[in-house]
């Protein structure tokens, strides 16, 4: 699998400022935005399954946004089954955590498995009390921007309501449910069952804090797609959606 990020994509993007109240088409609740979850993981790590078991009910759950990000540090970590190379882990992966640990916890120095929540608050991905008090918190706090979602023909359109301030756009792509039969490494002779795997990044562009809306191809058959609006220099994130419910 070969993870891409895509920048300025002008001639698939159409980014209009308007101020823009819509309701975010899948909470159906007006005024609502979801917490958005973000896993950082390998199939080369044995700690990490725990981790994904409930990264995966977490997805599940309403007004969740949860996207996986499988890093690519562990690929090379030798043990007596050998080395196991993530078939969906890639180097933008890492820099996406490392510009988080940076941001949290001031250091760029990484770990495995570890829950980003609102790109504003982190924990070790197994530990659900620490981790659901987060989400909790989140949700108690100042809500995501609404972000009202159709589909036109071929393009998503996404109307993204105002914020307290502006940020830039991203689309990561998304298979919904993938299963890896691990034949090395620390989980060696395992069958992993996960959700929400990322495998593509685009940044959109930028939007106003008057809100915008921006229009980009629909995902392919068989994949999922979510936004991000994201504060600058990969700060918290002021609204999310995916592509469809």
């Amino acid at each position: 699998m070969q993870f891409r990020v895509l920048r300025n994509l002008a001639s698939t993007m159409a980014l209009m400022a308007a101020g823009l109240s819509h309701g975010l088409a899948q909470d159906g609740e007006q005024g609502a935005g979801p917490v958005v979850v973000e896993m950082f993981t390998s199939q080369a790590c044995s700690k990490c399954r725990t981790a994904n078991e409930y990264y995966s009910e977490l997805a599940t759950g309403d007004g969740v946004i949860a996207i996986s990000w499988h890093v690519d540090y562990w690929n090379e970590f030798e043990t007596r089954n050998g080395r196991w190379r993530d078939p969906y882990s890639d180097p933008q992966c890492t820099k996406r955590q490392r510009e988080y640990n940076k941001n949290l916890r001031g250091r760029s120095s990484v770990y495995t498995p570890q829950i980003v929540i609102n790109g504003a608050s982190e924990a070790v991905g197994s530990d659900r009390k620490e981790v659901g008090a987060l989400i909790s918190a989140a949700r108690a706090g100042q809500q995501l921007a609404a972000v009202s979602v159709r589909r036109d023909g071929g393009e998503m359109v996404f109307d993204i309501a105002a914020t307290p301030a502006g940020g830039e756009a991203f689309l990561v792509t998304l298979k919904p449910a993938v299963n890896t039969e691990i034949h090395h490494g620390e989980n060696a002779g395992v069958v992993i069952q996960e959700v929400n795997v990322a495998t593509e990044l685009q940044l959109l562009g930028e939007v106003a804090s008057n809100g915008g809306r921006l229009t980009t191809p629909a995902p392919q058959a068989g994949d999922q797609c979510a936004i991000l609006v994201q504060e600058p220099d990969q700060g918290r994130i002021i609204a999310a959606a995916y592509c469809a419910s």
